[in-house]
């Protein structure tokens, strides 16, 4: 009986299935021919697309966009339950031609132009031999794209400008482009004078200029106005010097200066209050390189601790660094106990505790040596309070998470108070003298520039840029703002009062005219050159060429990896994000290098690519050499130029040896890099060229060997602490966030310029960050690591013998006995 209902119950419910499905198949029917109606527009769609197919050229993404715009009522008409219509009408095949146009048409056009792109090779490679322009598959590629928006990514020897000259020279002989629809733009007066050149030799024919977005922009501005405007600075070191200025007038007026004072006191450099280190050996390596300097000019370990002994300063408290404790402590073991602070006056000593409000200290983001670090730390703080109970000694003790709770001053306030310690507050006058002596003022107007420079490229105006950082509630934000905003104000007072404008003006205001249609372009292509220095004020004035003329087509060449004029206003987001800003975009690379060897290029991808924000490439090359592709060497005082004479000397000789002439950068990240005895060198060192240039200034060149000079920590080393101070991050993309990203790409320029061998020239006492990460003198498998920290031990030996003792001693006191 149980399963006779069962099989009834199966039955009734397959005969209801059975019967919805009709149902639904008879829906779908009946909404399938009610479709015919329109019958005439499904076949009028499925010819213009085939049509697109049947063409003998690239199919743009603008032609298939304006097919789906001019469609889409019907793609709305479409259910998925057509295809399962069971039908003999002809009409079903028609909607399913047209379903799969639709759903599958990016996919047919990209297969479509990849075979044009196939077909058209032979015919560029031919243009290009006839105009002896050296090419290969990759720059061929990249020539035929007539996508609305191309993006080629240029590694650094790969072929970048004989690329461009080759996209000339298709346009121009190919497809018909008149040298007058070509706008060929790129960023300074020498790179533009070097296309110009090559472009005369390859074109001298036809009136093909280079020009840089300033004269493009003033071009234009002039062009409306009947008069060329007056450009307020006409070099960078003219606007310092207006800056410079201006800064030494606010400085008059008390309030100001304190601000001013009180941001160098305590907000100069940012407070590291979350760890981005995955080990302590991470942290350790940070902390050695660091150049934690107070007002009155001392190092310490940490910038709470000079944001301490700087509050002490202004405050009149006379106060001794790290002062032997007046006890002893030290036996065969352990050293004298030296205590963060003393303050003789009171006979009163200060330790600054690095823990969270549960005692934790928190280095890394490693949890496990977290932990033991803590357990370390929290012994040694209970030895330094038992010891001054012991010897009743008076102990003030401030923490790390008074500063993360914002709330320092005030505690450290109240505890001296209550051992009543006098304040009596210095000249504040006296205090910034100080400063400026020693060189801080001038970086800090250099990060103005930097911040201005951003600031106008971006579009911020002064309400909109203070209403972002009271929205992100920063304490070292809030007063660089107090201190940038008076600057700001004055310059753009400037401005009005002389009726000039800056650069960013001029193409903003260039933009603003070709928007309105006061100025109308023809230009049918536009090339970019070093895509990678492009700034939002200029992005601003292609969008407004591409928008008056929909048809233009860009074609931008570029390599973010050697993006490094960010002072000037680039973001590189523009270029690692520029399908966001443009649409769909064409991306190809050119990867294989000419200019260095097979090692070089392996290290310096390596190096470049520790920033994940980075477009992904693998700059290759077919040229083998056997050593070592970067040395390093290591001077034992700063003003030693022994190293220097030695690694130049060896080179000479080995050109001498080989019967020809060496051509030698000596690079350096700033002008004061400049070696004192450089003639000497150039005069005495016969088989060698040698010249000088900053690294800025390098790119775009190459030499047989490079020499870094000056590879060292500090505010004015290299990665340099000014230009990428996080405060830019205010006004810059999130697309540049990673620590050191800007500097990273600067020393990747400099040793890609180099065809044979780079060397890297530091202080043994003051080796920068990349000098510790590219140093593979000991390399990982043979290296002993450190348990404690993760560092490496080395052999060293003492009176008791040998042992292991960790790189990062004393932070880390890990050793091992042979």
């Amino acid at each position: 009986m149980i399963i006779l209902v069962i099989v009834v119950t199966i039955s009734l419910a397959f005969i209801a299935y059975k019967s919805q499905e009709a149902s639904r198949d008879k829906h779908s029917l009946d909404q399938l021919l009610s479709l015919k109606k329109d019958e005439s527009s499904f076949k009028d769609a499925i010819l213009d697309f085939q049509n697109l197919l049947q063409g003998s050229w690239y199919i743009s993404d603008r032609q298939y966009q304006l097919w789906k715009t001019k469609y889409k009522h019907l793609a709305g008409m479409l259910n998925p339950a057509f295809g399962k219509v069971k039908t003999q009408d002809p009409f079903k095949q028609l909607i399913l031609d047209f379903t799969g146009y639709w759903h599958e048409g990016r996919k047919i056009v990209d297969g479509f132009n990849e075979q044009f792109v196939k077909q058209e090779s032979p015919v560029i490679k031919h243009i290009l031999s006839e105009k002896e322009i050296q090419s290969n598959s990759d720059q061929i590629t990249a020539i035929a794209s007539d996508e609305d928006n191309t993006l080629l990514v240029a590694g650094a020897g790969t072929g970048k400008t004989t690329t461009i000259l080759g996209k000339l020279a298709y346009l121009v002989e190919r497809v018909g482009v008149k040298p007058e629809e070509i706008l060929l733009l790129s960023f300074t007066g020498r790179v533009v004078d070097e296309l110009n050149e090559r472009i005369g030799k390859k074109f001298p024919t036809n009136n093909i200029k280079a020009l840089t977005f300033h004269s493009f922009g003033l071009s234009v501005v002039g062009e409306v106005l009947r008069q060329k405007p007056d450009l307020a600075f006409s070099t960078t070191q003219a606007r310092l010097k207006f800056l410079n200025e201006q800064f030494d007038v606010l400085l008059k007026n008390r309030a100001y200066l304190d601000r001013v004072v009180e941001y160098f006191a305590y907000y100069f450099k940012p407070v590291v209050l979350e760890p981005g280190f995955k080990s302590l050996d991470d942290y350790y390596k940070y902390v050695r390189t660091e150049q934690n300097l107070t007002l009155r000019k001392e190092y310490v370990k940490s910038q709470q601790e000079v944001m301490i002994a700087n509050f002490l300063y202004i405050n009149g408290i006379n106060y001794e660094y790290e002062a032997p404790y007046k006890h002893k402590t030290s036996d065969n073991k352990y050293r004298q106990y030296k205590p963060d602070f003393y303050l003789p006056d009171y006979d009163i000593y200060l330790e600054h505790f690095g823990v969270n409000r549960k005692g934790e200290v928190h280095f890394s983001q490693n949890e496990t040596q977290n932990a033991l670090q803590t357990k370390k730390y929290q012994a040694e703080m209970v030895w330094k309070r038992n010891l001054h109970k012991q010897q009743q000694t008076k102990l003030v003790e401030t923490f790390s998470y008074e500063f993360t709770e914002r709330n320092w001053t005030d505690q450290l306030t109240n505890k001296l108070n209550t051992h009543n310690v006098q304040f009596s507050r210095r000249n504040i006058g006296e205090i910034f003298s100080s400063l400026k002596a020693n060189g801080t003022v001038k970086q800090m107007v250099e990060l103005f520039a930097t911040f201005l420079d951003l600031t106008k490229s971006n579009g911020y105006t002064l309400a909109n840029l203070q209403s972002k950082i009271v929205a992100r509630n920063s304490p070292r934000e809030l007063a660089f703002f107090d201190v940038f905003s008076p600057i700001y104000q004055a310059y753009e007072d400037y401005l009005k009062q002389t009726n000039a404008i800056d650069f960013h003006d001029m193409l903003i205001k260039a933009a603003s005219f070709i928007n309105a249609g006061r100025y109308k372009a023809n230009f049918r292509y536009i090339i970019i050159d070093e895509f990678q220095d492009f700034s939002m004020s200029k992005c601003v004035l292609v969008k407004a060429l591409c928008d008056q003329n929909p048809d233009t087509k860009l074609f931008c060449v570029g390599d973010d990896w050697q993006s490094v004029f960010r002072f000037t206003g680039s973001d590189i987001s523009l270029m690692t994000n520029f399908e966001e800003s443009y649409g769909f975009t064409r991306k190809s690379q050119l990867v294989v290098t000419n200019r260095f060897n097979h090692n070089l290029a392996t290290i310096s991808n390596q190096f470049i690519l520790k920033n994940p924000l980075q477009i992904k490439k693998e700059v290759r090359s077919e040229k083998d050499i056997f050593g070592e592709a970067v040395e390093i060497h290591y001077k034992k005082k700063t003003d030693d130029d022994w190293v220097l004479k030695e690694v130049l000397g060896s080179l000479n000789t080995g050109a001498h040896n080989e019967k020809r002439k060496s051509t030698v950068f000596l690079l350096g990240r700033y002008k004061h890099n400049k070696p004192e005895h450089l003639s000497k060198y150039q005069h005495e060192l016969g088989n060698l060229t040698i010249d000088f240039l900053t690294v800025h200034s390098s790119k775009g060149s190459e030499a047989d060997y490079v020499v870094v000079l000056d590879v060292i920590s500090g505010k004015y080393g290299f990665p340099s602490e000014i230009t990428d101070d996080p405060l830019l991050e205010i006004v810059l993309s999130k697309g540049d966030l990673y620590p050191h990203a800007e500097e990273r790409r600067l020393m990747y320029v400099a040793m890609t310029r180099a065809r044979h061998k780079v060397y890297i020239i530091t202080d043994e006492n003051r080796p920068s960050v990349f000098v510790l990460e590219l140093d593979k003198s000991k390399t990982p498998d043979t290296a002993i690591v450190c348990q404690s920290c993760g560092g490496e031990l080395v052999q060293k030996k003492g009176p008791y013998g040998i042992f292991y003792s960790c790189t990062n001693f004393p932070r880390c006191n890990y050793k091992v006995t042979k």
